[in-house]
């Protein structure tokens, strides 16, 4: 039985869309239908989680209009 994760961490979200820390800055500054990031605390240093399942429906959006600009 596999379990889902509910958040993922700023480097596990790198690691699970395959791209650099640099990468998802960016993507998180310039593309609007990127999740926003949720911040565990109110310190400079809390951690930086995304939300998993936004995370894999941004990803399938990102497939489904690869594709149709493909046809």
């Amino acid at each position: 039985m596999t379990i889902t994760p509910l958040r993922l961490q700023f480097k596990k979200t790198c690691e699970l869309l395959d791209i650099s820390r640099e990468k998802l800055r960016h993507l998180q500054r310039t593309d609007e239908s990127f999740p926003k990031a949720i911040k565990a605390g109110t310190s400079k240093q809390s951690a930086v989680f995304f939300d998993y399942a936004e995370l894999m429906a941004w990803h399938e959006k990102q497939k489904l209009s690869l594709t149709t600009e493909e046809v």
